[in-house]
């Protein structure tokens, strides 16, 4: 049986566009572990559909979030997994001094980052893609107040590119990244 102190977990935040859902999905394939989507816009908030109000309550007003830790090692437990990967919507940017609490319980925080420029362009590819149809004025509305908070530098140490060159790094080495991190 494997300790559920010793379970990764992992939080990724950041713009629409960056991929984090994907990625989520890529981890959890790749990695053998849980993801829960906590994006599900337009169909509720995540946390209370997952759940976990009032362990997230408990993290995102007093800085504790070994409630949120034990509730998410048990998901994982229960469903045999080795980790669990949570996305998060775009407007959500957590103080650092809440990274750095979730952090000393195991929960690493990673913000998918890239040029406001690719986060639009990617955002916009996937609107056209899957019918929704949401445009520049949404993206800006409800991303560039997140996009700047995580251009501060007290950021950079959770940043995970996720653009080389103008263009998404492929999947095995945005996976491998993680991993590395989560071990790191």
């Amino acid at each position: 049986m494997r300790d559920a102190s010793r379970v990764p977990i992992v939080f990724l935040l950041g713009p629409s566009g960056s991929g984090k859902t994907k990625l989520g999905e890529w981890l959890a394939a790749d990695l053998d572990i849980l993801h829960l989507e906590i994006d599900r816009w337009p169909n509720g908030d995540g946390i209370d559909l997952e759940g976990l109000r009032r362990e997230w309550d408990a993290f995102l007003e007093s800085g504790q979030p070994a409630q949120l830790a034990a509730a998410v090692q048990d998901r994982v437990m229960q469903a045999g997994k080795k980790g669990a990967v949570l996305t998060f919507p775009s407007v959500l940017v957590l103080d650092p001094d809440l990274i750095r609490a979730a952090e000393r319980q195991g929960i690493r925080s990673l913000v998918l980052y890239a040029t406001g420029a690719e986060c639009l362009r990617a955002f916009l590819d996937r609107e056209r893609a899957t019918g929704r149809g949401l445009g520049q004025d949404h993206w800006i509305q409800n991303n560039a107040g997140p996009y700047i908070a995580y251009s501060r530098e007290e950021f950079a140490p959770h940043r995970l590119a996720v653009f080389a060159s103008g263009e998404r790094r492929k999947r095995a080495e945005l996976v491998a990244e993680v991993k590395g991190r989560l071990v790191g």
